[in-house]
């Protein structure tokens, strides 16, 4: 008898929280004056987009390096990144070669990185192209000291 009633009462354990599962599942009707945000439509087909609208999430990107003029015999690596770090691009590079190469980014990149040895530059995304070259940028102070030094000899 106890190994019924126990029986019993597992079952019970069982069945009650069932039943208050599916009981508790009501659908309601949406009211009447409900609206939807947006144009109402009643199919896909028929919803309007701006025209300005851009569906891609991506861009490609084209980098153009311009070598050197000159070959001065310099073959080190060349890595391309976005400005959060991502690198696109890995490998060796002579660098009185051009360089040019299309990526497919996220729309939202608009800085490339260019690292070159122990050189690293930016460069902002222009209609679709980052461009850089392997011309260093000296600071005027620099000219004038050396200047003064070829002066003094």
């Amino acid at each position: 008898m106890k190994n019924s009633k126990r029986m019993g009462f597992r079952i019970l354990a069982l069945i009650i929280p069932i039943l208050v599962f599916f009981s508790s599942c009501n659908e309601e009707q949406l009211e009447e004056n409900t609206k939807l945000i947006g144009p109402e439509a009643e199919t896909i087909d028929e919803l309007t987009v701006s025209e300005f609208f851009d569906w891609k999430t991506t861009n490609e990107i084209t980098v153009n390096i311009e070598g050197l003029p000159v070959d001065v015999g310099v073959n080190q690596k060349l890595t391309l990144l976005t400005s959060e770090g991502t690198e696109i691009f890995g490998g060796s590079h002579k660098m009185h070669e051009d360089f040019e190469m299309t990526f497919d980014l996220p729309s939202s990149v608009d800085v490339i990185v260019m690292k070159y040895g122990g050189t690293e530059k930016s460069s902002e995304v222009n209609n679709n192209v980052a461009s850089f070259n392997f011309e260093l940028e000296r600071d005027a102070d620099e000219e004038v000291v050396e200047f003064a030094e070829l002066s003094a000899e």
